[in-house]
């Protein structure tokens, strides 16, 4: 017996995204460099605030178990993509650097097809998708959501200081840091 999803416009989206989605694997694995999740990595240290660049902010962003993610990063510290460094702030702690080749090769990233892509779409219609998919994440993630991975801009701890905007929790913020994503930002 052949099962298969209700047709609709529900079913007709899950399978587009679907596709999009192993299109875009495909091409990653394809550039012979790393695969879809060293390429995730990459990306969320590429994208990462200064505070949020560590091993554990990583597995929870590539939504992976720590020893996984451990895994994924000495592969990309074996590539040299990656470099640690002590984090000034907890001796305990490790904060994660793109490296020149690193910062190198995210230029040449996958995902570009795809984002050339959605940028030629309306800009209304860019907007509509992108609000659409936030509500989609959010209920996909349901219970098992975190706080976490926005910019400083949408924080409930940023603020717009006399000199410049500052973190109400970790204190003055770069200009990068304001596009940057922080696994701590808290709506």
């Amino acid at each position: 017996m052949h099962t298969q999803l209700p047709d609709g416009p529900a079913t007709r989206i899950t399978r587009l995204i679907e596709r999009m989605g192993r299109l875009t694997r495909a091409r990653e694995s394809g550039s012979g460099e790393l695969n879809p999740a060293q390429w995730e990595a990459l990306r969320f240290l590429a994208r990462a605030n200064s505070w949020s660049r560590q091993p554990s902010q990583v597995a929870r962003w590539i939504a992976s178990s720590k020893g996984t993610t451990s895994q994924t990063l000495a592969s990309l510290e074996r590539k040299g993509l990656i470099a640690r460094r002590k984090n000034p702030d907890d001796r305990r702690g490790v904060l994660l650097e793109l490296t020149e080749r690193g910062h190198a090769l995210v230029s040449q990233d996958p995902l570009s097809d795809l984002s050339r892509s959605i940028g030629r779409l309306p800009p209304l219609h860019a907007a509509a998708l992108s609000q659409s998919l936030v509500q989609i994440l959010s209920d996909l993630a349901g219970e098992q959501a975190q706080p976490g991975f926005d910019t400083c801009r949408s924080c409930r701890h940023f603020r717009v200081g006399e000199t410049a905007p500052t973190c109400a929790r970790f204190g003055a913020l770069a200009s990068e840091d304001l596009t940057a994503i922080c696994a701590h930002s808290e709506a």
